[in-house]
């Protein structure tokens, strides 16, 4: 199946050929369509499986759809994950593939070991944030961000954020989300750790 037959914009699928992919993988095929119908998805995939482009490309196609606003600083989209490398990678994918859309949406990575003051004021007027959770509990006890109007949350690698001591940070974040939305949660495994968030989390899964 080709990208065209996904439901995407001609611009996102400009971008998508500039980046020299020559057809989806397995993990987009299914989720995107997916995503795209207000569905919680949960995929198991490894590193270079083409999962960052499988939520990527759905969030893209959803902001262009919708011109709904929200308060300053109060982030739409959340995007959880594990380290700051991934955090830059994600960005680095909204703006490959967003970079033709006529809407521009404002997207943001944040993590620890850097000084938070910038970070603070990037947050204004981001739709689309992605967070190590650490950093993000910071910025949230600070009032830079509010998580009251997320819509859509991502968990991505999500065994690696428990492996590395996140589950309380994690728990702490989801008490501050809103009940009703979207969530999406990958992960390369599915230990019954990731089982727990699972059933507690999403609302009967693709």
């Amino acid at each position: 199946m080709p990208f065209s037959k996904l439901g995407l914009s001609d611009e996102l699928l400009k971008a998508i050929n500039e980046q020299n992919y020559s057809a989806p993988y397995p993990i987009q095929i299914e989720a995107i369509p997916a995503i795209l119908k207000g569905k919680d998805v949960v995929g198991i995939a490894q590193t270079g499986s083409g999962k960052t482009a499988s939520f990527v490309l759905p969030i893209l196609v959803l902001f262009q759809k919708t011109n709904q606003s929200t308060k300053n600083r109060h982030v739409k989209v959340l995007i959880l994950v594990p380290t700051r490398e991934l955090a830059i990678q994600i960005k680095a994918v909204f703006n490959d593939l967003g970079k033709y859309l006529p809407s521009k949406t404002k997207s943001l990575a944040i993590y620890g070991g850097v000084s938070i003051n910038p970070q603070m004021i990037e947050l204004q007027s981001v739709e689309i944030l992605i967070a190590t959770p650490g950093r993000l509990l910071e910025l949230v006890s600070t009032k830079a961000v509010a998580l009251s109007a997320v819509q859509l949350l991502v968990l991505d690698e999500a065994d690696k954020m428990l492996n590395l001591g996140f589950k309380e940070e994690l728990d702490k974040i989801f008490k501050l989300l809103p009940a009703k939305r979207q969530t999406l949660l990958y992960s390369a495994t599915l230990s019954k750790e990731i089982e727990t968030i699972h059933k507690n989390l999403l609302n009967q899964p693709i």
